[in-house]
């Protein structure tokens, strides 16, 4: 992966790429992972770059180097954030915006200000969080003891972690006071929610409610994938053959 560092903003924003030699017409894959954790969702960008796919893994709001932080831990700063980073970077191609767990709120942000001037863009909320139940801390506390059940510590860089320990919170406090099925209605770009089948976060019951509240997106799709919480890490080839999907709805979109 490929390290690169866009102005946007007066603010540098860091992101990891990978298949820039693949054809510049091909949609780009823009992936926002939860929490402002970049390195749980490398093995995904490899597996979408496999596929032919460019991929950018956005390091927001800058938890993966000791670099100033790009944009403030909150799930709307870091959506619009990356909506200028993609309106900067592929003003001209299709693209993908894939946000999983808090980065799928940050990307529905990025998503509904992108579709104000675009229309070869598709939107993949990957274990999105938080359904009703789970903006109480009781709820919350359940689901938790159930989501990651397939998941393992080696899936996160522990420095990343360490510079994030403030922001991390925040990010979730944001995420915690957000209501995506209020949000989504709005959107007006192809849809895919998926989530791993064990994701206590994630239940098939909140991927019905996100779908049939995005009754504007000319389609949506919904899929249950293998894992649990974090199955970016643990099943990426399932992950990227899903969002291989959205990037064909990105391409004929508009």
């Amino acid at each position: 992966m490929q390290e690169r560092l866009t102005p946007v903003r007066g603010r540098v924003v860091r992101s990891l790429s990978v298949g820039e030699n693949l054809s510049a017409t091909a949609p780009l894959v823009v992936v926002l992972p939860g929490l402002g954790l970049t390195f749980y969702a490398r093995h995904t960008a490899a597996a979408l770059a496999a596929r032919g796919l460019p991929c950018a893994v956005l390091d927001l709001p800058g938890f993966g180097s000791d670099r100033p932080r790009s944009t403030r831990p909150d799930i709307h700063a870091l959506g619009l954030t990356a909506a200028r980073w993609v309106e900067s970077q592929a003003s001209d191609r299709p693209v993908v915006v894939l946000g999983h767990s808090t980065g799928a709120q940050a990307a529905l942000t990025a998503a509904l200000a992108l579709g104000v001037r675009r229309t070869r863009l598709s939107l993949v909320m990957a274990g999105p969080t938080f359904c009703p139940q789970q903006r109480r801390l009781t709820g919350l506390a359940l689901a938790t003891a159930l989501a990651y059940r397939d998941d393992s510590p080696n899936e996160f860089d522990p420095a990343e972690v360490w510079r994030g320990r403030g922001g991390i919170a925040a990010i979730l406090g944001s995420g915690l006071s957000d209501a995506p099925e209020d949000r989504i209605v709005h959107l007006r770009a192809p849809l895919t929610l998926t989530s791993g089948a064990h994701d206590a976060y994630a239940p098939f019951d909140w991927l019905d409610r996100l779908a049939r509240s995005a009754r504007n997106a000319p389609s949506v799709r919904t899929a249950r994938l293998g894992g649990s919480h974090n199955n970016l890490f643990t099943h990426p080839d399932e992950v990227a053959g899903l969002v291989a999907l959205a990037a064909q709805d990105a391409a004929a979109a508009g």
